[in-house]
């Protein structure tokens, strides 16, 4: 199978450097909205929005923010969160941001909750995520739902298109990274 063409867009929206050190977990999205208005908030200074990746449907891969840098895509952690397991286990603080310790990739639905994930984004997020652990192989070791961290405000992200069609778990064991629950 090709490797999709890896796209970069620039985006100041994050922070840059790794100085608590390197990521401990990939986090899957599903992007709310079009692809117009998530590249909108990405590229606006005043939105406060990013992430290191974007997968579409069609199986574009596209790099926003650097993978050394942080973006800011994670939200806080609230209760009732999975996060604080897996910071402790990796020895991290729990009370630390998610987005200083992870890499986020955002998957395209086309604005439906129910769109199958095609096997040409599922590549192209395996492809992100190989990037991602190539880069850190010591450190990252968790496959994260953006649920995990935010349950309250984002309890179906990514939702069932990734987790009901087992394209999770798959992605999970494709990658040799743990997931929680």
């Amino acid at each position: 199978m090709d490797l999709p063409k890896l796209r970069r867009w620039p985006s100041h929206n994050c922070w840059f450097g790794r100085p608590y050190g390197p990521p401990i977990a990939f986090v899957v999205h599903t992007q709310s909205g079009g692809e117009s208005g998530t590249v909108a908030e990405w590229l606006s200074s005043s939105s406060h929005f990013s992430a290191h990746y974007r997968a579409g449907l069609e199986g574009t891969l596209e790099c926003w923010i650097d993978p050394a840098d942080r973006a800011w895509s994670n939200g806080i952690v609230e209760p009732g969160n999975r996060w604080v397991a897996i910071a402790q286990a990796c020895g991290v603080d729990p009370a630390l941001n998610p987005n200083h310790v992870t890499v986020a990739c955002e998957t395209e639905d086309g604005g439906d909750a129910e769109q199958p994930v095609t096997e040409l984004q599922y590549e192209a997020l395996l492809c992100a995520a190989t990037q991602a652990i190539q880069r850190y192989p010591d450190s990252l070791r968790y496959l994260v739902r953006h649920a995990d961290i935010s349950p309250q405000s984002r309890p179906g992200c990514p939702g069932d298109r990734w987790l009901s069609s087992g394209r999770f778990e798959a992605l999970a064991h494709a990658l040799g990274l743990k997931i929680v629950g």
